[in-house]
């Protein structure tokens, strides 16, 4: 290595890292909250509108249950606790009509990590309704994903339609693509109702015959 090499090296922090990730921006939510954390350090009043941490205690009911279970720290199966996804299958099939096992049911530390996870196990482009949570894009990019952003407009209440959904699947119907509808919306707080999400449905599995 000659001597440009390492004053190369020594001036550039980033060369160690995997290219993916250079040049990754801090959340904006996460930097929203160090900055109100400052601020408030100064002794400013703060409206925080940045992370939705719940500012309630943790219920009594809860923390007995946590101390009574405290013994139970053996390694889980993979999936989660077979009773926990059995509860999270019977609560599906009997508040929403959905036809689902404790099979169909995986149980992670997050939905930001089990949605990255996901990512990386299936391949596809990845198409995001915007405006979107501010992690997604940048997951895709660290695994190396191409990312399609869908506007939503006013008028569909900030909602993906099967058409918007459509009109990027018939560019090329054979290549994969993750969609990722974050339900309720964040930020917009949006739903859908039971037969808009049939319809976005139909239109991921090309079934208008178009």
């Amino acid at each position: 290595m000659n001597q440009s090499t390492e004053d190369a090296c020594v001036h550039s922090p980033d060369s160690s890292l995997n290219e993916r990730v250079r040049g990754l921006t801090p959340s904006a939510t996460i930097a929203i909250q160090e900055r109100c954390r400052l601020i408030k350090l100064e002794g400013r009043e703060v409206f925080r509108l940045g992370l939705g941490q719940s500012p309630f205690p943790v219920p009594d009911c809860v923390v007995e249950q946590l101390k009574r279970n405290a013994f139970q720290k053996d390694y889980l199966p993979v999936k989660g606790l077979p009773e926990l996804r059995e509860a999270v299958a019977a609560h599906h099939r009997d508040t929403f009509g959905i036809d689902c096992s404790a099979e169909n049911v995986l149980v992670g530390p997050g939905s930001k990590e089990l949605m990255f996870l996901l990512q990386l196990v299936y391949d596809g482009d990845i198409l995001i309704p915007t405006p979107s949570w501010v992690s997604y894009a940048p997951q895709a990019r660290i695994i190396g994903r191409s990312v399609f952003p869908l506007t939503t407009l006013r008028e569909n209440e900030w909602r993906l339609t099967p058409d918007q959904l459509e009109t990027v699947c018939k560019v090329d119907p054979a290549r994969p693509r993750l969609l990722i509808l974050n339900y309720p919306s964040n930020p917009t707080g949006r739903t859908y109702r039971r037969e808009e999400l049939e319809g976005i449905a139909a239109a991921a599995a090309g079934e208008n015959g178009r």
